[in-house]
């Protein structure tokens, strides 16, 4: 069960729940670097991005400080069902395969769905280094409608020297078909950070010792976690989420691995929907996210801290899922800042 377990991180979602919205947001321009293939009889959407060329890196902390991330790489999702899963490639230009954790950070965002707690478009699938492939169970499935107009973000790390040329990105979406039977559970992805992510990167500064971050979330509609997953950085001690309002309770926890330098290795997946009835949470309540880090270096690591959570949530009623409004200030932020994203220059100013 790791494999499925690894969804939470790579929540996928392009459908609008509830309607479509009233008018559609500006996309991100299809790319001579991206291609995107269907394969019918394997039920597989393929996103094949490059070629990138990477610079050299290296040093303490490269990865915070040495990131290099692309424009926004715009298409067209072609085909109507469910999404399952998805498998990820690197490779040179012969198909040889490269070290996946050259890659930072990959997103898939949509540009005709809303987040859940914040007024922003949709961030669809978000893969760490550290997230592995994973397909769903055909009992569970996301849904998406041909059409969508969705996006492609890669960032890169090179932690090596000499740079890497020539380097292909494969990304295999596995997806159901609008005939499947029986009909799968709907299910959406929820993404909450401990700070307000419209507009700008989610990273931020990680201080010497022992640091807790934390946010509260006022919950806009009822239903049942499925299953649960995060994202941080390097010194990480774990990810927890409790219910703040009208009681006090703990939902979840979500543990960290680490090597013996530190270094995140794993982020605990819980999957209480999988095998029971899902984890509650009701509209109306507030609920606080938490992000514990020790850093054992004695100095501050700029843009070294992240806390995400990522969700697999049921809602109770689609139709209660907040609307995409693109005349919202914060929505026209964020839409701003994803079309400034990606210079393709090392900056580290990027968020998942």
């Amino acid at each position: 069960m790791s494999r499925i377990a690894a969804v939470l991180l790579c929540s996928l979602l392009a459908l609008p729940a509830g309607g479509a919205a009233q008018s559609t947001p500006a996309t991100a321009p299809p790319s001579d670097l991206l291609r995107v293939a269907v394969d019918s009889g394997r039920k597989e959407v393929v996103l094949i991005a490059g070629p990138f060329d990477i610079p050299g890196g290296g040093g303490e902390h490269a990865h915070h400080t040495h990131e290099m991330e692309y424009p926004v790489l715009g298409f067209d999702w072609p085909t109507d069902g469910w999404l399952r899963g998805f498998r990820l490639e690197v490779t040179d230009g012969d198909g040889n395969p490269l070290d996946r954790r050259l890659i930072h950070h990959l997103n898939v965002v949509n540009y005709g769905r809303r987040q859940l707690f914040y007024p922003a478009i949709e961030r669809t699938l978000a893969v760490g280094q550290e997230t592995e492939d994973i397909v769903l169970p055909a009992t569970i499935g996301v849904p998406i409608s041909a059409g969508t107009p969705m996006g492609l973000i890669v960032a890169w790390h090179n932690e090596n020297p000499e740079p890497v040329v020539d380097v292909r990105v494969k990304l295999t979406i596995v997806w159901m078909p609008t005939n499947q039977m029986p009909r799968p559970v709907d299910v959406l992805p929820v993404y909450a950070d401990v700070i307000y992510p419209i507009g700008r990167n989610a990273n931020f500064d990680l201080p010497p010792g022992a640091s807790t971050f934390s946010a509260e979330l006022a919950m806009p509609v009822s239903g049942r976690i499925i299953g649960a997953g995060g994202h941080a950085h390097d010194y990480g001690r774990a990810i927890t989420f409790s219910e703040v309002s009208p009681r006090e309770r703990d939902v979840l926890r979500l543990a960290m691995s680490l090597d013996e330098a530190g270094r995140l290795l794993e982020i605990e997946r819980k999957l209480p929907g999988l095998w029971g009835r899902g984890t509650r949470l009701t509209a109306g309540r507030t609920y606080r996210l938490a992000g514990s880090y020790e850093n054992p270096t004695g100095k501050t690591i700029p843009a070294g801290a992240m806390v995400h959570l990522a969700l697999m949530f049921a809602p109770d009623r689609l139709a209660d899922w907040p609307r995409l409004d693109p005349a919202n200030p914060d929505t026209q932020k964020d839409l701003a800042f994803l079309a400034a994203r990606g210079s393709a220059r090392e900056d580290g100013e990027h968020e998942h």
